[in-house]
């Protein structure tokens, strides 16, 4: 908080204030000033937003609406008198016939708010108002987690930290994940709360930040709505964040990249002096051309096609990619295109007047396309690290961290460090090859148990041999 220095403020005004009625008018009237905007910080700094509410239905999709299952404990709704078997019917007024209807009806409500809602009880409706109850903390027997907002733009940003127990002073890692739009706190249940966790028993501290509009995400722009810029501008101000946290080692910042993440980690790395930048899972060429050998591996895997089928339907989408990319057509122009139609809906998800591809904004994949990352990642000064998985069917392609390698040790000799992991898949599970990671992509009892420990155990040994 910004402190008034008040004994040079007295001096400063007893100098101007001699012996007239008026002076002393202005000099109260500046006192005055001065309260009041001091009184203003203060209020500002002391509010923050409301943490999002814990809505705790367990719903499914039924032929008559959404039937429920189950309701969480200490949530909002386990004070409700619904119950198990139960048709939901509305949430404030908002028919809920789908789950994505009730998800999108719920997912702006925050603690304390009153919800009003019917539902169907034995075929006779009824009403209800209940007050939204918080999501609860995370807690931990590892790790001391700071709940804390980042500015960002015109509202805020979540960001959760993680700090080994009792610990001050740490070396610490930003933490930068894919492009899709899911919440830091479900990190735990992931990949992600994994490898933190491990990082943390190591004696690192990490740095978590939503992205916009995400979590408890307050007046920030929906993530599926911004472009990537805005996510480079979130993961610069969690940099910054970080930068000022009490509890870090300022000298021993990192930052991770997984994924897409990968992408974005160097764009921040050079605003900022880290003391090094890891990347996994990641590319180096322009988007359009990654896409097609992407595509060469997954359409036999995934769709089942041959790989003469393969090549016919890469050929068919390039001049789409062409248009796209190159061109920068936006959808609506593209699916124009008689020639394009069937493969912008089928492959674009494409629906009039919607700006959504593959979870983003299609603005998004054109800006991904147009950074030249060879130029970033030569400018980089810092150590590297770039690991890739010889099981990631998704970043499929040994070229892209082959080519991070040697482009930094061009500008920097010695500076890039590169680890293969042969059972690593692109979830940080271990697979023993594309088909076996490709089999367990939805089956989350694989990604819960199979944590593939040898990417937490390289990270942190490179990370132990980086300070000094």
């Amino acid at each position: 908080m910004t402190r008034l220095h008040w004994t040079g403020f007295w001096r400063a005004q007893r100098r101007n204030f001699r012996t007239t009625d008026q002076r002393t008018n202005n000099f109260m009237k500046t006192f005055f000033i001065y309260l009041v905007l001091l009184f203003s910080v203060s209020n500002a700094m002391c509010q923050s937003p409301p943490r999002k509410a814990l809505m705790g239905l367990v719903l499914r999709d039924v032929e008559n609406g959404l039937q429920l299952d189950s309701v969480r404990k200490r949530s909002s709704f386990s004070n409700s008198h619904i119950i198990p078997g139960d048709i939901l019917l509305s949430v404030n007024g908002q028919v809920v016939k789908k789950l994505e209807e009730y998800n999108a009806v719920v997912s702006g409500v925050r603690a304390d708010e009153k919800i009003n809602f019917t539902w169907l009880h034995e075929g006779k409706e009824r009403k209800g108002t209940i007050t939204a109850v918080a999501k609860p903390f995370e807690k931990s027997d590892l790790a001391d987690i700071h709940y804390d907002w980042v500015k960002f733009k015109n509202g805020y940003l979540r960001a959760i930290t993680y700090v080994p127990k009792n610990k001050t002073h740490v070396p610490s890692i930003l933490l930068i994940p894919g492009y899709g739009c899911g919440s830091i706190e479900n990190y735990s249940q992931s990949y992600n709360g994994k490898l933190i966790m491990e990082w943390v028993k190591s004696g690192f501290g990490v740095v978590t930040v939503e992205k916009s509009g995400v979590g408890d995400s307050y007046g920030c722009a929906p993530c599926a709505e911004v472009d990537l810029v805005t996510d480079i501008a979130t993961f610069d101000a969690g940099y910054q964040f970080m930068e000022e946290l009490p509890y870090v080692d300022k000298n021993n910042l990192f930052i991770w990249g997984h994924s897409m993440g990968g992408t974005i980690a160097p764009e921040v790395a050079k605003m900022h002096s880290p003391k090094g930048v890891m990347v996994f899972a990641c590319v180096y060429r322009p988007w359009n051309e990654f896409l097609l050998e992407m595509h060469r591996v997954q359409k036999p895997l995934l769709d089942g096609l041959t790989y003469t089928q393969t090549e016919k339907f890469v050929r068919d989408i390039q001049p789409v990619y062409n248009a796209f990319f190159n061109e920068k057509k936006n959808l609506e122009q593209l699916h124009n295109n008689p020639n394009y139609q069937l493969l912008i809906e089928r492959e674009f998800g494409y629906k009039k007047g919607s700006n959504n591809l593959w979870g983003r904004h299609w603005k998004f994949w054109q800006q991904l396309d147009s950074i030249n990352l060879a130029e970033t990642w030569h400018s980089l000064k810092c150590p590297v690290l770039v690991l890739h998985g010889g099981a990631d069917y998704e970043q499929c392609s040994k070229v892209e961290p082959l080519m991070i390698y040697e482009t930094v040790n061009e500008a920097h000799p010695g500076n890039a460090t590169m680890v293969i992991i042969d059972d690593l898949d692109h979830f940080m599970m271990r697979s023993s090859d594309w088909k076996e990671a490709s089999k367990h992509f939805k089956d989350q009892q694989y990604l819960k148990g199979n944590f593939n420990y040898r990417i937490s155990d390289e990270t942190a040994k490179w990370l132990g041999s980086r300070i000094f």
